[in-house]
């Protein structure tokens, strides 16, 4: 997944900390006030000084309970009579003032921070990172400083203006929630115009506006079991590292088996953050199978020497079962690209997982036009017309091309966030026609009836009318 606690950079671990090793998979499959005393003002001798005689502080009786020393200080009493002791006697005397409290409070009451609103405050980058040769992170903090609430496993949705205008693209969040920085951790694809783009020419002050975050791939509205198995490949580590780092900050009792897949040991995204990680708790572990070297390497925080595992060929149940032999007493979060995913969906089904303990990310955030590009591969020479009457457009649009594409070529303001299927920021309704959609994913039961779709996930089939609301 191509995207991205607040980011701070984290030191390797010390010498005794265990270390990584690459691993080995031939396949690509794999944020007192004390009352004051005042002494009365001095009184013109010609005004008799006012008394006090209605006011009674009674004390408790011996056998009252006797109010704890601890928590409560003796009742005091203060006044004055007005004006200050340089002024000269005023003709009349201003009314008394009584103040008195039981004692000084020990209580502080702490106000929660505000949250972040993506409609009214913008980000502003604060921090970029190398974590590979291909991958950045991104750490924002608000323009006014508020904290930033998601699930942890969310995306949030960027608008980045390029040459006068404006993508959205959607980026997986890498920092834990309920801190004042959002980290993005995002990687070049190959003719990726808006990934590319932040890559080379976003700067340390700069800003950039947001529409939400969202997600249904998360730790929090997904039911899992104190032990967890998460699996990533690629930059699809990044919602998952968010995932795994907020149980260990939150939930003691988890129990955290981290799989992840890349080519080598230099592609592998965050890891001497997995590093330290392992240093720090007992209760996560870490396997790296990587393509290219002699194996797989088991990393444990329980043993001060690592043990380094062989397996050669694919990625199989039988090479699943032995990494996790407890795997069904488990709950898995699995994130990366489609083929990866699919791979290890059956390798689940295949080993009888049950499957309402498996939760897999639906979608590659931000690979721009990869998944347009296989939807529209139907497309033929034949021509039907596009209708959109609340823009005014009327266009010939080639058969069994994407939607989306359609509406932003003839300058429809339909926003395509994730551009696969997910976020919903390009559901749309279809009043005329038809169209073949591969995905209904934020689509209810009554939407779909009505004959609303997602226009990313959504091929022109016939001459067509569409509109936004």
């Amino acid at each position: 997944m191509s995207s991205n606690t607040p980011s701070s950079t984290l030191s390797p671990p010390a010498l005794s900390s265990p270390v990584l090793k690459p691993l080995k998979l031939n396949s690509s499959g794999l944020g007192q006030s004390a009352t004051s005393k005042e002494k009365p003002a001095p009184v013109s001798s010609k005004l008799p000084a006012p008394t006090l005689s209605t006011l009674k502080l009674s004390t408790p009786k011996p056998s009252s309970p006797k109010l704890s020393t601890s928590k409560l200080s003796p009742p005091k009493l203060s006044f004055t009579l007005g004006g200050s002791s340089s002024a000269k006697p005023a003709s009349k005397l201003a009314t008394p003032k009584l103040n008195f409290s039981l004692g000084k409070s020990t209580a502080k009451v702490t106000m929660a921070p505000a949250a972040w609103s993506p409609s009214t405050t913008s980000l502003v980058l604060v921090k970029r990172e190398l974590e590979t040769h291909d991958s950045m992170s991104f750490t924002f903090a608000a323009a006014d400083q508020a904290q930033f609430d998601f699930k942890p496993g969310q995306f949030v949705t960027l608008a980045v203006n390029i040459d006068g205008k404006t993508h959205y693209r959607a980026y997986s969040i890498s920092s834990v929630p309920q801190q004042k920085q959002l980290r993005l951790t995002i990687k070049r694809v190959p003719d990726g115009l808006v990934s590319n783009w932040l890559a080379d020419n976003l700067t340390i002050g700069d800003s950039l506006s947001a529409l939400n975050i969202a997600g249904q791939f998360n730790s929090t509205d997904c039911a899992h079991k104190s032990k967890l198995l998460l699996i990533s490949a690629g930059c699809g580590i990044t919602p998952v590292m968010s995932i795994a780092k907020t149980l260990l900050a939150h939930n003691s009792d988890a129990d955290i088996e981290f799989l992840h897949c890349a080519r080598d040991k230099d592609n592998v995204i965050f890891h001497d953050e997995m590093q330290t990680l392992l240093a720090q708790h007992k209760n996560f572990n870490v396997q790296l199978l990587l393509e290219n070297s002699d194996g797989f390497a088991s990393f444990s925080a329980n043993t001060d020497n690592p043990s380094l595992s062989h397996q050669t060929g694919m990625v199989s149940s039988e090479v699943i079962q032995q990494l996790y032999p407890d795997l069904k007493q488990r709950t898995i979060f699995l994130c990366g690209p489609v083929g990866f995913m699919k791979a290890v969906e059956n390798i689940a089904q295949e080993s009888d997982f049950d499957m309402a303990n498996f939760f897999q990310e639906s979608f590659t955030p931000a690979a721009d036009n990869t998944q347009q590009e296989q939807i529209s591969s139907g497309a033929t020479a034949t021509s039907v017309m596009l209708h959109v009457p609340d823009f005014a457009v009327e266009a010939e649009v080639i058969q069994g091309s994407l939607l989306l594409d359609a509406l932003e070529k003839h300058g429809v303001p339909v926003i395509g966030a994730c551009r696969a299927g997910v976020c919903g920021s390009c559901k749309c309704k279809v009043t005329k026609g038809s169209v073949k959609s591969t995905s209904t994913e934020t689509l209810t039961a009554a939407e779909i009836e009505q004959g609303f779709v997602l226009a990313c996930s959504s091929t022109v089939e016939s001459d067509l009318a569409v509109a936004l609301s």
